[in-house]
């Protein structure tokens, strides 16, 4: 999965199974990654979100 790395500016390629799914409180998708000690966060479209589920 492709996220932006706001500090570095550059886009990241992070694998699947490094991704984790959380709810927001509006009920929305997210994934969280971590890659190089920083947290990194991305807002899931409904086909994504049912493809790492």
């Amino acid at each position: 999965m492709k996220f932006y790395n706001v500090k570095t500016r550059k886009s990241v390629e992070i694998p699947d199974s490094d991704v984790t799914v959380v709810t927001m409180k509006n009920g929305r998708k997210a994934a969280k990654a971590e890659e190089n000690g920083m947290k990194l966060f991305k807002i899931l479209s409904k086909e994504d979100a049912m493809r790492l589920s």
